[in-house]
């Protein structure tokens, strides 16, 4: 099972939620989704607009891949649990936030790469980049030592804004 999570937020992620629906119809596996507030109508994909915390942690734990916005939590939650995570920042030019933090983290994440964490920045690229992701194997589950970098490196980011 795929899970695909947009997050929290109060805008939606359209483009996300209509690209991964149209991907489930060819992936070979059920794909279920956190919708939130998106409109896009699920034709190949299972979904809710919301998930409890407990339940959104067992759908990361048990994925054999998440694809989700660049949003924090879900980055640490799937390196926690070795999950392998393909982002897809949102955009604020398209309506999707307020502004393009989701793009920087994309960004850090493409240039300084975490184990198992790959970056799709187009919707178009990411069943490929979810493809490759997946050939490299399921990464080991982060612990304090293997996830310190990335939780250091968010702090800092949170902390300069």
């Amino acid at each position: 099972m795929i899970y695909v999570t947009v997050g929290n937020h109060d805008k939606p992620f359209d483009r996300l939620i209509a690209a991964m629906d149209r991907a489930a119809a060819e992936l070979g596996e059920d794909v279920v989704m956190q919708t939130g507030v998106s409109q896009s109508r699920l034709r190949h994909a299972k979904g809710e607009p919301f998930f409890t915390y407990d339940k959104a942690e067992e759908l990361i734990k048990s994925a054999s891949a998440v694809v989700a916005h660049a949003g924090i939590g879900t980055i640490i939650a799937c390196r926690t649990h070795g999950t392998p995570l393909v982002i897809c920042p949102r955009r604020a030019a398209q309506g999707e936030h307020l502004n393009d933090h989701q793009r920087e983290i994309a960004d850090e994440l493409s240039k300084n790469p975490r184990p198992g964490v790959a970056v799709a920045l187009e919707e178009s690229d990411i069943v490929k980049t979810l493809a490759a992701l997946r050939r490299a194997g399921r990464p080991a589950p982060g612990n304090s030592d293997t996830t310190r970098g990335l939780t250091d490196f968010l702090r800092d980011y949170i902390n300069a804004i």
